[in-house]
């Protein structure tokens, strides 16, 4: 027993080729283990990216709805149809009279609707 204890204990081969395995696989996981992360800040970078793209672009379409509506707002179109000469005049409900109602020619649902004096003329067609 004595001699057990006093021998100097060598490691065999077989011990220093499963450690030389076990320190590969520890050194390739490692180096797996920094690509998977550097491939996730790539990803979340890309998608912060995407995400500004996206709120630039609400913020354009918001802006392009601000200027329709400013087309379309009646009273500053009225104001630069006059600026601009136009022939163009306002329409009173009086003057509309409706001509065959829920015929349009296309067999959509309305009715054609006539202004001024020519609407006599259309309702005898």
């Amino acid at each position: 027993m004595n001699v057990r204890k006093s021998r100097k204990k060598n490691l065999s081969i077989g011990e220093l080729v499963l450690l030389g395995m076990a320190a590969v696989i520890s050194a390739v996981g490692g180096i797996m283990h920094v690509y998977a992360s550097n491939k996730e800040i790539d990803v979340a970078r890309k998608i912060d990216a995407v995400q500004k793209e996206i709120d630039e672009l609400y913020a354009g379409v918001s802006m392009t709805n601000v200027k329709i509506d400013r087309n379309l707002d009646r009273y500053l179109m009225k104001e630069d149809l006059l600026a601009r000469g136009s022939a163009l005049r306002e329409t009173e409900p009086g003057q509309l009279e409706v001509v065959k109602p829920g015929a349009t020619g296309d067999g959509a649902d309305g009715g054609i609707a006539v202004v001024g004096s020519g609407a006599s003329e259309i309702m005898a067609q």
